[in-house]
């Protein structure tokens, strides 16, 4: 029997890096690695085939037996079309996915089975079922699956070079408890760890695949840190005695910085970038949400101390908390301008299914009847509630000064600028990236961009970033590949910000959108540690 895995298209979002594509010659940001684990789940003698329609189209006329489709809630409009055209041609649906997991209910009638919960254990049994003729509707696993015992990701059956990164994840769950945030939902707070071979084994297949960039998709990458340290120490020697084929980057916890040791080995990992939930600059805000972790020290210090270890630092970061008010957007500029963080996904708050925030805003009579299927996550501007201390009207004009102030050339500049100068010198440093035809290339049609226009305002972008850059801080091969990295990058962020906010020029950083919203706060709403707070010395 044969099994066609699908992966819906993605609609724009600051994640896709779409104006990317011109410079790389990619289709999508990274691999579906939900469809390749489940790849490898599916027993032989199934066949398997993946179409992950970012990159390709998809085979309606697929001779397959079943049909199984994995789906985010931004992805539930294209899926149900998807589901219909097989429909037409009498095919047996299976959905399973994170949306579906987190909300079942949206596909109950639109498919013929529902697989709820992580797949190690339920979708083999379903695969038995459906041989037999037995399959239940719904299969919802019951307990927490053990990872140990999850297979390598079948990234032999996609095309690697349509993609700027591999996915891979370490772990699932996260100890922390933030209001917001469904990873606790659906992963649990207990982090469960693969074993240190394994994900070796997944990093040696995504290389032997073309990998050139791998992201691990843990929602914290140091939620167990003993495991942390040992696979950190693992991937630094692979990396060397391979000549260092991957560039890494991850999701973490800002408390990474208090752990000098993982971030030695971060940098002899060769990790370039690390995801930080920072959320917020006010402190009643973190309060709020759960997020007490980030308020416990002087977090300017913290993304220095990063900073020096040759890593950029993306933040995420969010506007719509019960303790903000119209002041929030110009407070989060001038905190995001200090701290140096060049990209940033920062987005309104979104109640998300089954996750305490939207418990309590249903009990407070506060919710909206916008559909989690319209939104488009994290980094945009959706917001399915009323806000307490402004207009949802006032929130969305917030946003838009504050997404669009943060990608003008200058103020982009600025952050990078105060990024890569941090960089120090701190360990040896190794090969980051392989000078190979295709990264020349990629470099010629980088400076062509920039360089090779009559556009003066891009062309001064870039030479005087590129300036102030070299008149900064110690040289380093990694403050290079990092410059020209977040340079390209730019052009995605822009173009992403400029089709659904408007020019970035068109905002001034020093007019925040309501006469009263000078950054100044009350008592109820102090900023977090920035500057004044003292730093104990790391040992």
């Amino acid at each position: 029997m044969k099994v066609y895995l699908i992966n819906p298209r993605f609609q724009p979002t600051i994640w896709s890096f779409e104006g990317l594509q011109p410079l790389t010659g990619t289709r999508f940001s990274t691999t579906p690695l939900g469809l390749a684990t489940v790849a490898a789940l599916t027993p032989r003698p199934w066949e398997v085939e993946i179409a992950d329609e970012n990159v390709e189209e998809i085979n309606f006329e697929n001779s397959a037996d079943l049909i199984a489709i994995s789906a985010f809630n931004v992805q539930y409009h294209q899926a149900l079309e998807i589901i219909a055209e097989f429909q037409k041609r009498g095919k047996k649906i299976a959905v399973g996915g994170p949306y579906n997991s987190l909300f079942p209910e949206a596909f109950a009638g639109k498919c013929d089975y529902r697989i709820v919960g992580e797949a190690e254990e339920i979708w083999p049994e379903f695969l038995r079922d459906f041989e037999q003729g037995t399959a239940r509707e719904l299969y919802k696993a019951v307990t927490k699956a053990d990872i140990k015992k999850s297979p390598v990701p079948r990234y032999d059956l996609i095309r690697g070079d349509r993609y700027n990164m591999f996915s891979l994840q370490t772990s699932r769950g996260c100890p922390f408890n933030c209001e917001f945030c469904d990873i606790i939902v659906m992963d649990g707070r207990v982090p469960r760890t693969k074993t240190v071979p394994q994900v070796l084994a997944e990093v040696d297949h995504c290389v032997k695949q073309g990998a050139h960039y791998i992201v691990f998709g843990d929602a914290n990458f140091i939620g167990n840190i003993p495991f942390a340290r040992e696979l950190l120490t693992a991937l630094a020697d692979y990396s060397k005695k391979n000549g260092y084929p991957i560039e890494f980057s991850c999701e973490l916890t800002i408390n990474v910085a208090h752990h000098p040791d993982l971030l030695e080995l971060f940098q002899a990992a060769n990790f370039y970038a690390l995801f930080v939930g920072i959320e917020t600059p006010r402190r009643a805000s973190l309060m709020e949400s759960g997020k007490v972790q980030n308020t416990r020290e002087n977090v300017l210090e913290d993304i220095k101390r990063i900073h020096s270890y040759h890593l950029t630092v993306v933040a995420g970061m969010i506007v719509g908390f019960d303790a903000d008010d119209k002041k929030i957007f110009k407070e989060h500029f001038d905190f995001l301008q200090e701290l140096g963080i060049p990209f940033t996904t920062c987005g309104t708050l979104m109640a998300l299914p089954n996750t305490p925030l939207i418990k309590r805003l249903e009990a407070e009579g506060r919710l909206l009847n916008l559909d989690w299927t319209e939104t488009k996550g994290h980094g945009s501007s959706d917001c399915n509630f009323i806000p307490k201390n402004m207009t949802l009207e006032e929130l969305h004009q917030g946003y838009n000064w504050l997404s669009r102030c943060l990608y003008r050339y200058d103020t982009y500049a600025d952050r990078l600028v105060t990024a890569l100068n941090r960089f120090r010198n701190l360990n040896p440093e190794h090969k980051r990236a392989s000078l190979d035809f295709k990264f020349t290339y990629l470099l010629i049609k980088l400076l062509a961009y920039y360089l090779w226009t009559f556009d003066f305002e891009r062309m001064r972008f870039f030479t005087r970033t590129f300036w102030r850059v070299a008149k900064g801080g110690p040289f380093s091969m990694s403050k290079w590949l990092e410059f020209f990295r977040w340079i390209a990058t730019h052009r995605a962020f822009r173009k992403y910000v400029t089709e659904t906010q408007g020019i970035p020029e068109g905002q001034d950083p020093k007019k925040p959108p309501f006469e009263d919203a000078d950054g100044s706060t009350d008592a109820d709403s102090k900023l977090i540690k920035t500057k004044k707070a003292p730093v104990a010395v790391l040992q």
